[in-house]
C-alpha cells in the first residue's frame, strides 16, 4: 500500500488555487455591488441570461407595437373628430335645406342660403385636407399633400384612387395588422363640371360623385335664376344629403370599432410589459441584503485564504533556503 507524500510544495500550489478562486468571487461580487445587476457576463448564469434575452426581445417587440399602436390612436382620434364634424356640418346643410324649400320664389332668400352652402362646402374641403404633423389623413397612401383641391366649382380628388391600393394598416402585433385610414374619395367624392360658363346642375362629368356633388348641386339650384326651384327637386337634395350623411357616419363607426381595438391592445401591451418589467427584475437585479452577506463573507474567505497561503509560501521558502 503507497502513501501520499504531501510536500510544502504542493500544498503552497493548492493554497495559490483557493487564493485565486477566492479572489475571482470576491471580484464577481463586487461587480455585482456596483452594476446592481446579477448577470454582467454570460458565464454568471447562462441559464438565467438565455431567460433575460427572451424577456428583453419580447419588451423590445411590444414597444415597437405599441409605438404603432400610439400613431394608430391619435389617427384614428384625430378621424373621429373630424367625421363629427363632417356630420354637423351636413345636418346644417341639411336644416338649409329644408328652409330652402320656402324661398322658392324668393331669389333674395335663396341667394343667402346659397352663401352659406358655399361655406359649408369650403369647411367641408378643408375637413377633408385634415392632416397630422403634415400626413394628410384622407389621402390614402398619397400623405404628402391635400387630397382634396377646390377651384370654382371644381373639387378634386388627388389622393390615391379606390381603384388603387390606399389602405394604410399598422402591425398591433405579430401578424396582425390593423387599417387606420379612410380613403376621402369614398367618403365625400368630387366634382368636375363640364359645361362652359355658368354651371347648371347635372353638367358634370362622369367621375363626380358623392357628399360634394349634391352639395355643388345644391348651391347652383339656390344660384339659378328664372323659374322658382321645384319642391321635387329640393325633396332629391335632401335624400342625397340623409345618403352622405349615412356614409360619414357608417365610416365613423368603423374607426370607432377600429379605435376601441387598438385600446385594448394597447392596454394589453402595457399590462404585459409590466409582467415582463417585473420577470426581468427578479432574474437580473441583485438582492441586496443577500449580497451584502456574501461579499462580507467571501472578504472573510479571501482574508483567512491569504493569511494561510502567506504562511505556507513563506515554510516553503525556508525549506528552499535549507
Amino acid at each position: 500500500m503507497g502513501i501520499n507524500r504531501v510536500t510544502s510544495g504542493s500544498l503552497s500550489q493548492q493554497s495559490i488555487y483557493y487564493l485565486s478562486q477566492n479572489m475571482m468571487s470576491l471580484s464577481d461580487l463586487q461587480k455585482k455591488m456596483a452594476s446592481q445587476q446579477n448577470i454582467n457576463k454570460p458565464s454568471d448564469d447562462p441559464v438565467g441570461l438565455t431567460r433575460l434575452l427572451d424577456v428583453s426581445n419580447t419588451i423590445r417587440a411590444d414597444d415597437r407595437y405599441a409605438s404603432n399602436i400610439s400613431d394608430a390612436v391619435s389617427e384614428t382620434s384625430t378621424t373621429d373628430t373630424v367625421l363629427s364634424n363632417m356630420t354637423n356640418l351636413i345636418q346644417r346643410a341639411q336644416e338649409l335645406t329644408t328652409q330652402a324649400a320656402n324661398f322658392t320664389n324668393n331669389q333674395d332668400g335663396r341667394n343667402s342660403i346659397a352663401l352659406e352652402m358655399d361655406q359649408i362646402i369650403n369647411q367641408m374641403v378643408q375637413l377633408g385636407n385634415t392632416d397630422i404633423s403634415g400626413k394628410y389623413i384622407f389621402g390614402g397612401f398619397k400623405t404628402d399633400s391635400p387630397p382634396f383641391v377646390r377651384t370654382g366649382d371644381d373639387i378634386t380628388y388627388n389622393g390615391t384612387p379606390t381603384t388603387e391600393t390606399w389602405q394604410r394598416s399598422t402591425e398591433i402585433s405579430p401578424n396582425t395588422q390593423v387599417p387606420v385610414n379612410i380613403n376621402g374619395d369614398t367618403l365625400l367624392g368630387q366634382v368636375q363640371v363640364t359645361a362652359a360658363g355658368p354651371p347648371l346642375p347635372g353638367s358634370f362629368s362622369a367621375s363626380s360623385h358623392g357628399l360634394f356633388q349634391t352639395l355643388i348641386n345644391l348651391k347652383q339650384d339656390l344660384q339659378a335664376s328664372g323659374d322658382p326651384i321645384q319642391l321635387s327637386e329640393i325633396r332629391a337634395r335632401l335624400d342625397e344629403l340623409g345618403t352622405g350623411l349615412n356614409t360619414v357616419l357608417a365610416q365613423q363607426s368603423n374607426v370607432g370599432a377600429i379605435a376601441n381595438r387598438l385600446n385594448l391592445t394597447q392596454s394589453r401591451i402595457a399590462d404585459r410589459k409590466s409582467v415582463l418589467t417585473q420577470q426581468y427584475a427578479a432574474i437580473q437585479d441583485i438582492d441586496m441584503p443577500k449580497t451584502v452577506a456574501n461579499l462580507n463573507q467571501q472578504q472573510n474567505a479571501f482574508q483567512a485564504s491569504l493569511a494561510v497561503t502567506g504562511r505556507l509560501l513563506s515554510v516553503s521558502l525556508l525549506d528552499y533556503i535549507k
